[in-house]
């Protein structure tokens, strides 16, 4: 694993990963731990959404598949995202480690960050939970020092 992916989220976070943690966060029914995915609403973050991704996880085996990616990720990226699982694109920015990270962010059901001040971009995966186990994943990626 990469010093630059963590469990643990910074102190201080880059200002539009602080807005969809933020969002996130205001998700959270009483006493939960974390939103329930039928709370996620894209439509809520509309200037970040061209940063913004959402998939759907699967278990037995752990996969990822994206269900969207905004138009950066996308054109960051070089190719289209939606309906491709995590472990069958190549693993380079601003998508550099991202299934160890989505692994990571299901097995701790927490929030995990990456960041890759070679590339320039950090990003951070948040969990959310439905038909008992945590069902979809909400990604951003921001432009990082």
């Amino acid at each position: 694993m990469s010093s630059a992916l963590s469990s643990t989220l910074p102190g201080t976070l880059e200002p539009d990963l602080a807005k969809v943690l933020d969002y996130w966060k205001d998700l959270i029914r009483s006493e939960n731990s974390m939103p329930f995915s039928d709370d996620v609403d894209l439509s809520r973050l509309p200037d970040l959404s061209p940063s913004l991704m959402l998939l759907t996880a699967f278990e037995n085996p752990d996969r990822f598949r994206f269900e969207t990616a905004g138009d950066a990720v996308v054109r960051d990226y070089g190719a289209a995202l939606a309906g491709r699982f995590s472990d069958e694109v190549p693993q380079k920015p601003p998508l550099e480690e991202f299934t160890e990270q989505c692994l990571m962010t299901v097995a701790r059901k927490s929030p995990t960050y990456f960041r890759s001040p070679a590339a320039g971009y950090a990003r951070l995966v948040l969990p959310t939970w439905g038909e008992g186990h945590v069902m979809t994943l909400l990604g951003a990626v921001t432009k990082a020092p």
